[in-house]
């Protein structure tokens, strides 16, 4: 069902989303009915957590689906990813991106890299990492000096081609964001009734339930 909350996590403010995101993913797909066979997961740069993606690898994972489960999640970029992009990548290989924007030139290119987590793991099979590239159109610079900014995909989808695995990626914007807002704004858990963190959580919950 399109836009169902499947779970949600009570946390205090002051915890960086990058913390065991594990925890809530396991509630969400167990969440799931028994209906569902096919199992897809995507996520913002706060889910390229090693724990949270070793789980969703192994397909013979504990307290979730066996099988596969493809991701797509936001690479954070890191001074070795970039250069890879920017070493590994010729010109030609870049592929023009479809887009509605008339400021802004997208690209995107396969780019081959192996994070530190993985080459602890060898055992693993390899992570497809895709790199897209932004340009202004008429040659001017972004806000911050820049001629040219990079971003990253990294998922388990080989079978798909870029654009396909890029669009599906992207459609994740804006829905976190408008949930929030209805659960915040319509439904009330964006005031907190009191001062006790188990309270809380429970009306956030509520406000959930009543999405």
């Amino acid at each position: 069902e399109v836009d169902l909350i499947v779970a949600d996590e009570f946390r205090d403010g002051n915890v960086p989303a990058i913390m065991k995101p594990l925890t809530v993913a396991k509630r969400a797909f167990g969440s799931l009915p028994t209906t569902v066979e096919t199992f897809y997961y995507r996520g913002d740069s706060a889910c390229q957590e090693n724990e949270l993606i070793g789980w969703l690898r192994n397909e013979e994972r504990q307290d979730g689906p066996a099988g596969f489960i493809g991701f797509a999640i936001s690479a954070r970029m890191n001074s070795a990813l970039r250069d890879a992009i920017c070493s590994t990548v010729d010109e030609k290989s870049w592929e023009r991106l479809n887009d509605r924007d008339a400021t802004v030139i997208r690209e995107c290119a396969e780019v081959v890299f192996v994070s530190n987590h993985e080459a602890e793991n060898k055992q693993s099979k390899p992570l497809r990492y895709v790199a897209i590239r932004m340009r202004l159109r008429q040659g001017e610079l972004f806000g911050d000096g820049s001629s040219v900014k990079h971003f990253a995909i990294v998922t388990n989808i080989w079978d798909w081609k870029l654009e396909k695995l890029i669009d599906w990626h992207r459609q994740k914007a804006g829905t976190i964001e408008a949930i929030h807002d209805v659960i915040k704004n319509e439904l009330g858990a964006g005031v907190m009734p009191c001062g006790r963190f188990g309270a809380n959580g429970a009306w956030l919950r509520m406000a959930v339930i009543t999405h």
